[in-house]
């Protein structure tokens, strides 16, 4: 008997591993089509690692102005500060008639400029003084000057020069002058709030010395020896006292406080 079989062979595996790997590549796309995927990859990429990088430059940076150390508190000298101060006193004069004085002031303080170590301040004084014992005595003065001062590590020494104008009312008597004055000092920081100012003055007014009124104790000129305390209360407001010894009579002793408003 015989048997026809239609016997096919089996395509090779080769073969057939060839069919898949080419089915493969058909399935890929072109490669134009690759080139320009990679590049939008390539570009979202780059726009990523750059908005990462200045978000992370951006957080630095406001880290380290949160991690800045807050300003200092100001100091307790006067030197270089824009500021106004009333002033009360009086002096004292255990030989000479009127024995006591009262004193009110004002001082304006502005600085006009400071270079390296060295500023310059402009200063507007105004003091009236008023006693009476037996006669009534009054006196106006107003100046105006600049002051000149180092910043060192141990202190700030100065100088400052005024000039101005004064008028007297003295026993009925009244005259008028030129008025100047010279201080030299040194404004030592001895604590964070705290200043000491030892200091030397010459003050002249020409025109009211005693030849027309001898009972008004207002001389031509004088030199008076002092020592200023300056404390920091706040950032705006600060209070001094200061003690002075004129130069002729030992006996005669000035007391000023006064309360500065700083701008």
């Amino acid at each position: 008997m015989s048997h026809n079989f239609n016997y096919t062979n089996p395509e090779p595996p080769r073969a057939r591993r060839s069919n898949r790997l080419s089915g493969r590549v058909r399935d890929l796309p072109a490669p134009e089509k690759t080139n320009k995927t990679m590049k939008k990859i390539i570009d979202h990429s780059t726009q990523l690692a750059a908005a990462l990088a200045l978000g992370l430059a951006v957080s630095v940076s406001a880290q380290s102005l949160s991690n800045a150390p807050a300003a200092p508190p100001p100091g307790g000298g006067l030197l270089g500060d824009d500021y106004s101060q009333v002033q009360f006193g009086y002096d004292h004069e255990r030989v000479d008639v009127p024995d006591l004085l009262h004193e009110y002031g004002f001082v304006y303080n502005q600085p006009l400029a400071q270079t390296g170590l060295e500023g310059t301040d402009f200063n507007l004084n105004y003091d009236y003084l008023t006693g009476a014992a037996g006669i009534h005595d009054d006196l106006n003065e107003g100046l105006a000057g600049l002051t000149e001062y180092l910043v060192q590590s141990w202190g700030k020494p100065f100088v400052s020069g005024d000039a101005g104008y004064a008028w007297q009312q003295a026993g009925g008597v009244s005259r008028k002058s030129f008025a100047y004055s010279a201080t030299g000092g040194v404004e030592f920081a001895v604590l964070s709030n705290l200043a000491l100012t030892p200091f030397a003055t010459y003050q002249a007014e020409p025109d009211l010395y005693n030849h027309e009124v001898p009972l008004a104790y207002f001389p031509d000129h004088r030199w008076d020896y002092g020592l200023k305390a300056t404390y920091r209360l706040t950032r705006q407001w600060s209070a001094s006292v200061s003690a002075d010894l004129d130069q002729y009579n030992r006996n005669d002793l000035g007391y000023l406080a006064g309360i500065t408003c700083h701008f």
